[in-house]
Order: structure tokens, then C-alpha cells, then sequence
């Protein structure tokens, strides 16, 4: 399905929520480095500790930021 080099970056975190700034941070640096793809919100995304609103927040910030690299929203049963 993928080939190449798929990130999974991890979403950081503050006291008051996610960390927009720093999360746009790590996406820009991974699409400026053209990885394959991106997996967010997977174990290494926190995804457990965030509420559905950050969640979706994430997922969104995620498709601006990486522009036409596809990325993987990952899903679990917490």
C-alpha cells in the first residue's frame, strides 16, 4: 500500500493542550525532508491522553501542513 519512508511523529503536549506551534514544527521539518508519508496519532501521537476535539484538531493540522503527502490518521479502541 505504502512504499518509502513513513513518519510517525509524536504530537506534542503543554499543560493547557496540544502544542499547535511545535506539532506544525515537527510536520514541516518531516515535509520539508519529503518523507512517503505520515502516520498521526498512533502510539508515538498520544492519541490515548487527547480528547476526540484535539484529535480531530490534530488530524486537521496534519492535512494542511503536509500538502500532497498522504496521510495516515491512526485509530485504537481507548
Amino acid at each position: 500500500m505504502f512504499t518509502g519512508l513513513s513518519a510517525f511523529p509524536m504530537t506534542p503536549v503543554t499543560a493547557n493542550g496540544v502544542d499547535e506551534k511545535g506539532f506544525n514544527n515537527i510536520l514541516a521539518r518531516l515535509t520539508t525532508a519529503r518523507v512517503d508519508s505520515m502516520g498521526i496519532l498512533g502510539s508515538t501521537g498520544s492519541y490515548a491522553y487527547l480528547t476526540p476535539e484535539q484529535r480531530k484538531r490534530v488530524a486537521t493540522l496534519a492535512k494542511q501542513v503536509a500538502g500532497d503527502i498522504p496521510v495516515m490518521v491512526c485509530v485504537g479502541a481507548v
